[in-house]
């Protein structure tokens, strides 16, 4: 079963990642263009939601939880990892609560 998968705009996707898979993204994002500089994390709840974050190499974000997306700006990329942390670990409420 897939809990959670991490995917590229540039085609590459991996299910059942770990957060070294993200640590990876963020350095490969950082090293290509901007028109490919996007990647997104998806866990997937009890409910069969997606709760996503996809993030661009610019640091803006997009939030989705519920179905409902919500646009941030991340200061740095230690906030980014943070908030994947934050996913992985299904803490939806937490995230939610940084980026009002």
């Amino acid at each position: 079963m897939i809990e959670n998968y991490i995917q590229y705009l540039g085609g590459y996707n991996k299910d059942n990642i770990v957060f070294s898979d993200i640590e990876k993204a963020i350095i490969e994002i950082n090293e290509t263009d901007d028109e490919h500089g996007v990647f997104w994390v998806s866990v997937i709840s009890d409910d069969d939601f997606e709760n996503v974050i996809e993030t661009s190499k610019s640091l803006d974000l997009i939030i989705t939880f519920d179905e409902i997306g919500t646009k941030y700006k991340a200061k740095d990329w230690n906030e980014v990892k943070e908030l994947y942390k934050l996913l992985l670990e299904e803490k939806f409420d937490l995230i939610k609560a940084q980026i009002k």
